[in-house]
């Protein structure tokens, strides 16, 4: 510990650090983006065991929202619209941290770049794979026959279920660390 004219640098650094104010309304926003994305991976994890515990068809896997919410046939649609919209959070919540200080000093740099590039990033690349699963189901009207593939789930052998449920889960990953020390932060300052 070093103290400078008596006081020590360390605790005045944690009492600042204790001090800073992130808007409620951007720690809320991401909390709710973090919520549902948890809910889409669960999706996920879902279409998983009905492929590989319940042996149902990949092109019959459809999670649980799937069987309620389908158009052409497909439900690549609800898939599109909400990848779609959970990038537009995410560039929200970037902007968010870019407009924030107080958000950022509660992040270490890794868990933003992390953030950025196994988040958002992913997630960008991830839509990309869902406008052409799209593109195929306009332009054979559905995908019941040949199915819809995407950019890398035929390139590396994989089936769709399989590749959406790991890029989901990386870019969730990416999400949640900066939030995790966002919420800690949050905790603390109620509690104290």
């Amino acid at each position: 510990m070093s103290a400078i004219g008596g006081v020590d640098q360390a605790a005045v650094t944690r009492d600042a650090a204790a001090d800073v104010r992130i808007d409620p309304r951007f720690f809320w926003f991401y909390a709710i983006v973090v919520g549902i994305q948890g809910v889409h991976v669960f999706e996920h994890v879902v279409q998983l065991v009905q492929v590989f515990v319940l042996h149902i068809p990949d092109r019959d896997a459809l999670g649980i929202l799937g069987y309620f919410i389908q158009f052409q046939g497909t439900e690549e649609w609800l898939h599109l619209v909400f990848n779609a919209s959970y990038v537009v959070a995410l560039i929200i919540v970037a902007w968010g941290f870019f407009l924030s200080p107080a958000a950022r000093s509660q992040v270490p740099g890794w868990a933003l770049a992390a953030f950025l590039v196994v988040g958002l990033m992913l997630e960008l690349w991830h839509v990309n794979e869902h406008i052409v699963i799209i593109s195929h189901a306009i332009a054979n009207n559905g995908c019941a026959v040949d199915g819809c593939p995407g950019i890398l789930d035929q390139r590396l052998g994989i089936s769709d279920t399989v590749l959406h449920f790991f890029y989901n889960v990386i870019a969730y990953v990416g999400t949640v660390i900066p939030f995790v020390y966002l919420w800690r932060h949050w905790r603390e300052r109620r509690s104290g």
